[in-house]
């Protein structure tokens, strides 16, 4: 771990929530605590002030403060940056983090949902960016990670809106890095792939079978970590990347890379498995 990356930095991380005070496995409640760990101050904000707070409390309060904040409200997106900033200074990162996966494919798409996860998963990062951004620029230095997708570059068919907001995502996240570049800001998108969180569990099912087979979808032979997406995170926001703006990391294992992955699996399953 580079210890000290951040010292005298102040980063937000929207969606940094934490499951409970004691799960902390959430990809943002690890964000937080790595960049804590390297030295931020670290302004959290959640939907769920209490999950905030639970980051919060395993990071020390005297290094973080919780924030509430609604990613499908215009209002509360716009004014997060300088709720933060009021309680921990200027910003020098921000880390925007939330996401909903929506159900659709594309022949039973609906309105309703796609209208959601836009608003969640695009529109909500894009108006906490642009908040942010004028301060960055006043101060000639500022670096966004928008935590995307492997979804966002290739299709699992389950969610029509959660992959093309994946995708859209990869795309503000590219036009803040090139747009505002000879400003001081950088922008990168990391793109994650099967990462073993509560909610992946909760959503696709924990008993052994399934968490092999998840397993399975990786060259790698496993699921990420949520410290292993922090790490990434960290990476990209620190001035160990201070000539990459505008790019977008994967940290899926190898899977967006590999064409083996059913070979894998009929081996393990047999070939008749759907």
């Amino acid at each position: 771990m580079g210890e000290g990356r951040f010292d005298g930095r102040r980063v937000l991380v929207v969606g940094g929530g934490a499951n409970g005070s004691d799960d902390l496995s959430a990809n943002g409640a690890q964000i937080a605590l790595r960049l804590a760990a390297e030295g931020a101050t670290v302004a959290v904000s959640d939907v769920d002030l209490a999950r905030a707070e639970h980051t919060v409390a395993a990071i020390g309060d005297d290094r973080a403060v919780a924030l509430r904040s609604d990613a499908s409200s215009v209002e509360d997106c716009a004014a997060l940056p300088a709720a933060a900033e009021d309680l921990v200074g200027p910003l020098d990162v921000v880390v925007a983090n939330v996401g909903v996966t929506g159900g659709f494919p594309g022949r039973t798409q609906t309105v309703e949902d796609w209208q959601w996860v836009q608003d969640v998963n695009v529109r909500s990062h894009w108006l906490v960016a642009q908040a942010a951004l004028p301060g960055m620029m006043e101060r000639g230095q500022g670096s966004f990670v928008f935590v995307t997708s492997i979804a966002g570059l290739i299709s699992s068919g389950y969610s029509l809106s959660y992959e093309a907001t994946k995708a859209s995502l990869i795309a503000v996240s590219r036009h803040f890095g090139v747009r505002y570049a000879d400003r001081g800001i950088r922008s990168n998108a990391v793109a994650l792939g099967v990462i073993d969180t509560s909610m992946v569990r909760g959503g696709f099912g924990d008993d052994p079978d399934l968490r092999r087979r998840r397993d399975l979808m990786q060259p790698l032979g496993r699921q990420g970590q949520p410290h292993e997406a922090a790490a990434a995170v960290a990476f990209l926001a620190s001035d160990d990347a201070s000539f990459i703006s505008g790019q977008c990391l994967v940290v899926d294992g190898g899977r967006t890379a590999d064409g083996r992955y059913d070979a894998r699996y009929a081996r393990a399953f047999g070939p008749t498995h759907e």
